[in-house]
C-alpha cells in the first residue's frame, strides 16, 4: 500500500471514473477508502487553479488502530498564476 501519491487534476477530470478508481485502489488496496478519496476530490469541484491533489495516508489518532480502514488527506495543490475558465 503506498503512504502517498499524486493524481493531476487534468487526469481526475478526463479519465473515466472506472480507470479513476482503479488507478486509486491500486494505491490505497480499499475500495472504501478510494470512495471517500473520490469524495473529497469532487468537492473541490471544477477550481481551474488546481494543478494536482496530493493523497497523503493519515497517521491515524486514538482510534486509528481499531479500524480497519486507514484515512486519507487529500490537498489540492493551486498554481500561482491565474487561470482563465
Amino acid at each position: 500500500m503506498t503512504e502517498e501519491f499524486s493524481l493531476s487534476a487534468r487526469q481526475c477530470a478526463q479519465a473515466s471514473d472506472a480507470s479513476l478508481r482503479t488507478e486509486i485502489t491500486d494505491h490505497t488496496g480499499s475500495d472504501t477508502e478510494t470512495s471517500r478519496i473520490l469524495r473529497s476530490i469532487e468537492r473541490f469541484g471544477d477550481d481551474a487553479s488546481i494543478e494536482r491533489y496530493d493523497i497523503t495516508r493519515s497517521r491515524g489518532g486514538r482510534y486509528a488502530s481499531r479500524t480497519q480502514t486507514a484515512g486519507w488527506i487529500v490537498r489540492a495543490v493551486r498554481s500561482d498564476a491565474p487561470h482563465s475558465s
